[in-house]
C-alpha cells in the first residue's frame, strides 16, 4: 500500500492545536509500532528480496527516490510518500538517489509466535525389506525391519511431531493449521488448500523392494480422493552390486503388461540400473519402479502413500499373510513408453547449492560445503525442507539469530516467512538435500548490500 502525504485529510489533534494526517491506524493495519528508526541509503544500494516473519513494515520517505517492490509490484517513491508494507508480503529496496527515510516497525499482536527452524521425533516405519541400517545411522535405539524413516509427513498413517522449541510434541499438521501462511507459504497455502504438499523420507533396503507404480494426481483423485505421488530418490549409500529398477526397457501395450504379469517375467521389461552414492532419479507418477537390496537413499514426493504393486516375489508381509498386489490398477497408472534417459545429471560443486530436479511438484537442490553459505529462498514463496545426508551443520536464520543444529540422517523444516539462513558446517565436509515448491518468477534475486536491514529488521 502506498500513499502520499498530501491525499491524506488533515484531523484535528487531541490538543487543539494544528492538524494532523494519519498515515496507519492500528485499527486499520492490527499492529503496533515497536521501532522507529531514520535509515538512510546510498544511490543505487538495494536489499534482496525478504519477509519479516513477525513484523509488519512501513516507510515513511524524507529525502530521495527509491523503488519498493512488494510482491513484484513496484512503487516509486518521492518525499512525503508513505508505504506499508503487509504481514508476509516479500518486499525490496532499491535506492535510485540518495534516500533518507523513517522506517516502522510494527509487531502485528495477532502473530506474536515465533517462527523458528523445525527438527522433529524419529518417527520409523516398519517394512519387510527394511534392515537395520537407518537405526543404527541415526544414533537411535537399534530396530530390525525398519525400512523408512518419515522425515517430514503429515499423512495420518505416521504424522511428524515437533521436537523443538515452542511448538514440541506438537503434530506439524497442527502447527501448520494455525498459521498456514507463514509456514507453508503464501502461494503454496492457496494452491494446496493449507496443506502440507510434500513428503520426505530416508529408506534403507535390506531385501528388495515390489516392483510398484504411483498414480497421477487425476487418477488418484479419482480412485481415492487425494494427491498422486510423484517422487525422486537420491542415493545415500549403495553396495558395489546395488541397483534400482525405472522405466521399461522396451515399450509394452496394456495386453503385454497383463501376460508378462500373469507369467512372472515383468521385471524382464524393466530398465535396470547400476547406482552409486549421489545418483538421482526422478519416478513420475506412472513409471515403474522397484529399488533394489543393499541401497540407503533420500525420496521426496507427493504427500501421498498411494502404491500400487505389481510384483512382490510371493513374498509375505510382517503379519505372515500375502502382500496385496493392484496389477489392474497399476495397469491404468503405468506409462509404457521407453525414455532415453532415467538417471538426472547434475553439478555437485563445492559450497553450493546445486539444482537437481526442478518439477510441478517440487524443485531440489543438492548442498555440498565446507565453508558457511547464505541460501535466501524468500522468493520462492515456500517453506525448506533441508535433510542431512553427510556431516553435521547449523541452520541460522538471519532475521531472528535462531539456530539449530542439523545432524546426519535428521531434517529440519525451515518456515516460509524466515527462509533467509545460513548453513554453517561443523564438520569437514556437509551435504544436504533441499526440498519445496518454486513459486519464484526467474528473475535473479539481489543480494542484501546493507548489513543495517538484516540486523535491525528492517
Amino acid at each position: 500500500m502506498k500513499r502520499h502525504l498530501h491525499d491524506i485529510s488533515p484531523l484535528s489533534t487531541s490538543y487543539e492545536m494544528g492538524l494532523k494526517r494519519v498515515l496507519l491506524s492500528a485499527n486499520e493495519s492490527g499492529c503496533s509500532i515497536t521501532q522507529i528508526a531514520v535509515l538512510e541509503l546510498k544511490a543505487g544500494e538495494h536489499s534482496a528480496q525478504h519477509i519479516h516473519p513477525d513484523l509488519q513494515d512501513a516507510f515513511f520517505i524524507l529525502d530521495g527516490e527509491i523503488d519498493i517492490t512488494i510482491d513484484g509490484q513496484v512503487h516509486h517513491c518521492k518525499p512525503e510518500d508513505f508505504v506499508f508494507v503487509e504481514h508476509l508480503k516479500a518486499y525490496e529496496l532499491h535506492a535510485i538517489t540518495d534516500v533518507r527515510m523513517l522506517a516502522m516497525g510494527c509487531v502485528i499482536e495477532a502473530q506474536r509466535t515465533k517462527l523458528y527452524p523445525i527438527l522433529f521425533e524419529p518417527n520409523l516405519r516398519p517394512m519387510v525389506w527394511g534392515g537395520k541400517r537407518l537405526t543404527n545411522w541415526k544414533q537411535l535405539p537399534e530396530q530390525d525391519n525398519i525400512g523408512e524413516s518419515w522425515e517430514v509427513s503429515t499423512l495420518d498413517m505416521l504424522p511428524s511431531v515437533i521436537a523443538n522449541g515452542t511448538w514440541a510434541g506438537y503434530p506439524l499438521s497442527e502447527v501448520i493449521a494455525k498459521m498456514p501462511e507463514a509456514i507453508l507459504g503464501k502461494a503454496v497455502a492457496k494452491k494446496y488448500h493449507n496443506q502440507m504438499p510434500l513428503l520426505v523420507k530416508f529408506i534403507d533396503t535390506k531385501a528388495d523392494l515390489s516392483v510398484q507404480v504411483h498414480p497421477d494426481d487425476a487418477m488418484a483423485l479419482r480412485e481415492h480422493n487425494g494427491s498422486g505421488k510423484t517422487e525422486m530418490w537420491y542415493v545415500i549409500d549403495a553396495d558395489p552390486d546395488a541397483y534400482i529398477y525405472a522405466g521399461f526397457k522396451e515399450e509394452l501395450t496394456p495386453e503385454e503388461y497383463a501376460h508378462r504379469v500373469a507369467d512372472g517375467t515383468i521385471i524382464d521389461a524393466l530398465a535396470k540400473h547400476e547406482i552409486h552414492a549421489g545418483d538421482v532419479f526422478y519416478i513420475p507418477a506412472g513409471r515403474v519402479h522397484a529399488i533394489g537390496k543393499g541401497v540407503l537413499l533420500v525420496e521426496v514426493q507427493q504427500s501421498s502413500d498411494v502404491t500400487y504393486r505389481i510384483y512382490d516375489y510371493d513374498r509375505l508381509g510382517l503379519d505372515g499373510k500375502p502382500r496385496a498386489l493392484h496389477t489392474e490398477l497399476a495397469a491404468q497408472a503405468l506409462d509404457y513408453r521407453v525414455y532415453k534417459e532415467y538417471k538426472n545429471s547434475y553439478r555437485d560443486d563445492i559450497d553450493a547449492a546445486n539444482p537437481c530436479l526442478d518439477t510441478e511438484h517440487f524443485s531440489v537442490r543438492v548442498v555440498s560445503i565446507t565453508h558457511p553459505i547464505h541460501r535466501n529462498m524468500v522468493g520462492y514463496d515456500s517453506f525448506v525442507i533441508s535433510t542431512c545426508t553427510q556431516g553435521c551443520c547449523k541452520i541460522r536464520i538471519r532475521s531472528t539469530r535462531d539456530e539449530v543444529e542439523l545432524r546426519e540422517g535428521f531434517s529440519c523444516l525451515i518456515p516460509a516467512a524466515i527462509a533467509d539462513y545460513d548453513i554453517v558446517p561443523t564438520t569437514p565436509q556437509t551435504k544436504l538435500l533441499e526440498a519445496y515448491i518454486n513459486n519464484s518468477s526467474q528473475k535473479t534475486f539481489r543480494r542484501m548490500i546493507s548489513q543495517f536491514l538484516h540486523l535491525s529488521g528492517f
